[in-house]
C-alpha cells in the first residue's frame, strides 16, 4: 500500500506521478513536432473517416498527453485505470486503421502516424502494473506495426518488418526503464517499511523492560511484607478483642494480592496485553516520575484487556507531555497546576494530559522539535486506531489528548 494521501506519499506513488508527468509531456512534445508531417496526423485526418480521425488523436496523443496534468490531479487508482483503458483503445485503433482508411494507401506511401506511439502506451501500463502480463503489449508492437504499415503504405515488406521491429524494441526499452524505476521504488518503500518495524520492535522492547520495572516498582519491600504478615499470622477464634490477628478477609485479599503480584513479576512477557488496572499503573508511575505533584484521575469501564503495544505508545506520549509541561509550562516559581485524566473503556482508551501554564501556539513550534512531533504525535499515529490532539494558547494553558480504538479484526 501506498501510504495514506493524509500520511505523505509513498516512494512507489511519487516515482510514478513523476514517471506520468513526464511521459505525458513527452507525448505532448511529440505530437506538437510531429504533427505537421506526412506522416503526422494533421496530414492523414482527410484519408480516415470521421469520426475515427478523431478517434485516434484522442487515444494516441490527446489522453496520453494529460498526463502531464492528470499526474498531479487524480488518484493512482484513477490513473491506473485510465492508463489501461487508452492503451487498449490504442491497440483497437491500430486493428481498426485499414478499414477506416478512404483509400486503399496513404498518400506518399506514408506510413501511419500512430506507429510511432506504441512505445507512450508501452512505458504507462509498465509504470501503472509492473506485472509480467504488460510486456505483451510492447511485443504485440512487432506484428501490429508491421502488418498494418504494409497494407497502409503500399507494400514495402521489407520495411515494414523493420519499422515493427524498431516499434517492439523501443516500446520494450522504454517499458523496462519505466518497470525498472518503480521497481526500485517499491523496494525503497519496503526497507522504508522494515526499517520502522524493527525501529518499533526494538522501542518496543525497551518500553516493555521500562515497563515491567515499573510495575515491579510498585511492589516495593514493605508492602510485600505487610502482606506476607497478612497471610502467614493465624486468626485466633478465641482472640481477645481489640486483638491485632488479621481477619479472614484480610487474609483472603492478602493472598489475592500476592497472586496478582506473582503475575505481574513472572508471568507476563512482553507481548502480553495489560488488564485495564494494569495500564492505570503504568500511567501513574509514569506521572509519579516526572513530578509527585500531577493529580491523577481515572475511570475504567471494561475487564477487557489493552494491547501492550498500546500501553507502551500511551505510557512513552504522556511522560513526553508531562515532561514538556514541567519544562515549558512555567518557571520554578510558578504555581501550575498539572492533571492527568485516564478513561479506559471496551476497545478504547483516552488520556488527557492538562495544565494551566503560560501555553504556546502549536503552529509556531519549529519541526526539528522531536518532542511533539514525533515522541506524541508520530508515537500515537504510528499505532493503528492511535491519535494525538495538542490544544492550547498562549496564557490559556495546554491540553494533550491521546487515543487508542480498536480496529476490527483485532
Amino acid at each position: 500500500m501506498s501510504r495514506s494521501e493524509g500520511g505523505g506519499r509513498s516512494a512507489l506513488e511519487r516515482m510514478q506521478r513523476t514517471t506520468y508527468f513526464a511521459t505525458g509531456l513527452a507525448a505532448a512534445l511529440f505530437t506538437v513536432l510531429l504533427s505537421p508531417g506526412p506522416n503526422g496526423a494533421l496530414a492523414q485526418m482527410d484519408q480516415l473517416r470521421a469520426p475515427f480521425g478523431l478517434y485516434t488523436v484522442v487515444v494516441g496523443a490527446a489522453i496520453p498527453a494529460s498526463y502531464a496534468v492528470l499526474a498531479f490531479v487524480v488518484s493512482i487508482r484513477t490513473m491506473r485505470v485510465l492508463v489501461t483503458a487508452c492503451a487498449a483503445g490504442f491497440v483497437l485503433a491500430q486493428l481498426l486503421w485499414i478499414p477506416a482508411m478512404t483509400g486503399e494507401v496513404l498518400a506518399d506511401g506514408a506510413a501511419p502516424w500512430l506507429q510511432g506511439y506504441g512505445a507512450i502506451h508501452a512505458t504507462m501500463l509498465a509504470v501503472a502494473w509492473n506485472r509480467p502480463a504488460v510486456w505483451v503489449f510492447p511485443v504485440m508492437q512487432w506484428p501490429l506495426v508491421a502488418t498494418v504499415e504494409y497494407l497502409a503504405s503500399g507494400g514495402n515488406l521489407e520495411q515494414s518488418v523493420l519499422d515493427g521491429m524498431g516499434a517492439m524494441v523501443t516500446s520494450l526499452v522504454l517499458a523496462g526503464a519505466g518497470a525498472g524505476v518503480v521497481t526500485a521504488a517499491a523496494r525503497q518503500d519496503l526497507e522504508a517499511e522494515r526499517a520502522r518495524a524493527q525501529a518499533a520492535h526494538e522501542a518496543s522492547l525497551r518500553t516493555g523492560e521500562r515497563e515491567q520495572a515499573r510495575i515491579n516498582a510498585l511492589v516495593h519491600d514493605d508492602i510485600m511484607s505487610v502482606l506476607l504478615a497478612a497471610v502467614r499470622t493465624p486468626v485466633s477464634a478465641g482472640a481477645a478483642a481489640g486483638s491485632l490477628a488479621p481477619s479472614p478477609a484480610v487474609s483472603e485479599q492478602a493472598r489475592k494480592a500476592l497472586s496478582a503480584v506473582a503475575a505481574i513479576r513472572g508471568s507476563r512477557s512482553r507481548e502480553a496485553p495489560y488488564p485495564p488496572h494494569e495500564l492505570e499503573a503504568v500511567l501513574r508511575v509514569t506521572a509519579n516520575e516526572v513530578s509527585e505533584d500531577i493529580v491523577m484521575s481515572s475511570r475504567v469501564s471494561t475487564d477487557a484487556p489493552v494491547p501492550a503495544a498500546v500501553v507502551a505508545a500511551l505510557a512513552e506520549a504522556t511522560g513526553e507531555a508531562l515532561r514538556n509541561s514541567v519544562i515549558h509550562a512555567g518557571g520554578p516559581d510558578d504555581a501550575v497546576v498539572r492533571s492527568l485524566d485516564v478513561a479506559i473503556r471496551d476497545g478504547e482508551v483516552w488520556v488527557s494530559v492538562s495544565d494551566d501554564g503560560r501555553g504556546f501556539t502549536p503552529k509556531t513550534v519549529p519541526a526539528r522539535r522531536l518532542g511533539l512531533a514525533v515522541s506524541i504525535h508520530g508515537r500515537m499515529n504510528a499505532l493503528p486506531g492511535g491519535g494525538a490532539r495538542v490544544t492550547s494558547a498562549p496564557g490559556a494553558g495546554t491540553t494533550v489528548e491521546l487515543w487508542w480504538r480498536a480496529e476490527d479484526g483485532r
